[in-house]
């Protein structure tokens, strides 16, 4: 009788000096903090909690949550080429500010986790210490996207075209906008064509490569709102008038750009991937002068057929390329798109870095052979070229089916050597 009757004093004791059992969290607000992806994915990396009871999150730890399918990005596990995992250490940080519970993790896919049949088995964070703090994508009522929040967006209308545009310009450690920055202009590939801009934007990481490198360069990305060019376009005059007519607007937006000082005319920069690969050549066989490099993705084929279609005799790309270099391509003359004679001289002496994976079934790797051989049979000495082995993808969650992912490794990769190590050192 008397030991429990000192066990009650202890525990009416303990429950007094913590003010009682602790209440249950009413949460106000869960917001996903977020970075764009390698494959066309949002990455959630952090999830703040607001509540409008402060003392509800007392003593609230790591320990305390548990992450459930939440996966990395790409398609397969870097090490095995096997399905992805959901994480095994989900890397918790807890932090409290005031009535902000805020939990940080390895970054995981905000879809969840690739199940059976490519279903995705949505994500949930558990709180085994109070139920109300668990939560899953349908109850984020808002989203943050690392350097996408702080771009600019707009529309631009120019040779007879308007198009959306995205441009992110690098700041100062004070938040200051760094003038006459260095600017990269990203060419969309295929299935980004004739879609809004976010879509666009989030396919990959074209414009928040550089930026979350810590690279000051300014980038910029236009939604291109007409249907893919498609193989062979090269045959069809008004497909490539197109094309054409696409970058003239982008170089005349780029020419306003720099009459605001926002960005440095002597230090412009082309990149593209698939579509935007071959889009990358069309642009630089337009102004080859203005730029000071380029590098061409998985390209394809909007200048000579070569997709789709089989060498008439071994070399016959590089002989239509050499001829194509020389010949013309179209340019807005302030009425209408008009052909244009090419200046073959500058095109060969601007700098391009070829990159492509040695098993791309959709954009074959003998395009960016040939459009290497058929520069360098020209008199271009400047040019690079890598092409991706199988162990190379791989290592970026790429497995050999979809190998024509190439700009995956293209846009994570800054060491020695590399195309965006390359491109670096130029600005």
């Amino acid at each position: 009788m008397k030991l429990k009757t000192l066990f009650f004093c202890a525990s009416a004791l303990a429950l007094a000096s913590c003010g009682g059992p602790k209440e249950p969290a009413v949460v106000e607000n869960v917001v996903a903090y977020t970075k764009v992806g390698d494959i066309g994915s949002l990455m959630v990396d952090a999830i703040e909690i607001t509540v409008t009871n402060p003392k509800s999150l007392k003593g609230l730890t790591a320990a305390d949550f548990d992450l459930t399918n939440n996966a990395p990005d790409g398609f397969v596990d870097p090490v095995t080429g096997e399905a992805l995992k959901a994480y095994e250490d989900d890397g918790i940080v807890v932090t409290r500010k005031k009535n902000v519970l805020r939990i940080e993790a390895k970054p995981f896919n905000i879809s969840g986790l690739r199940g059976k049949m490519w279903r995705s088995e949505p994500w949930q964070l558990v709180c085994s210490a109070d139920e109300n703090l668990s939560v899953n994508l349908d109850k984020v009522n808002d989203r943050c996207i690392s350097v996408l929040d702080d771009c600019i967006k707009g529309e631009f209308t120019y040779a007879g075209l308007t198009r959306e545009y995205i441009l992110h310009l690098p700041k100062d450690a004070k938040g200051n906008v760094i003038e006459n920055a260095p600017l990269l202009v990203w060419q969309i590939g295929g299935g980004e064509y004739d879609r809004d801009l976010m879509t666009a934007v989030t396919a990959n990481r074209c414009v928040t490569s550089l930026p979350e490198a810590g690279v000051p360069c300014a980038t910029l990305m236009f939604a291109i709102a007409n249907p893919n060019y498609y193989y062979s376009a090269s045959l069809d005059p008004e497909r490539i008038k197109l094309v054409d007519r696409n970058n003239a607007l982008q170089m005349a937006f780029i020419d306003t750009l720099i009459a605001e000082g926002k960005v440095d005319g002597s230090k412009l920069f082309c990149a593209g991937a698939s579509s935007g690969g071959g889009c990358t050549m069309r642009f630089m066989m337009q102004f080859p002068d203005r730029f000071k490099a380029a590098v061409p993705c998985c390209a394809m084929d909007p200048i000579v057929p070569i997709h789709k279609v089989e060498e008439k005799y071994d070399g016959q790309f590089i002989d239509d390329l050499e001829k194509a270099f020389q010949d013309k391509v179209y340019k807005w003359d302030g009425t209408d798109m008009v052909l244009s004679d090419i200046d073959t001289k500058a095109f060969c002496e601007l700098p391009m870095y070829f990159v492509h994976a040695d098993s791309d079934m959709t954009c074959k790797v003998i395009s960016s052979h040939a459009y290497y051989g058929a520069r360098e049979r020209l008199g271009a000495k400047n040019d690079l070229i890598q092409i991706y082995d199988d162990a190379y993808m791989q290592e970026f969650g790429i497995p050999k089916m979809i190998s024509h992912f190439s700009w995956v490794p293209l846009l994570n990769d800054y060491s020695e050597g590399t195309a965006m190590d390359w491109l670096v050192k130029q600005m």
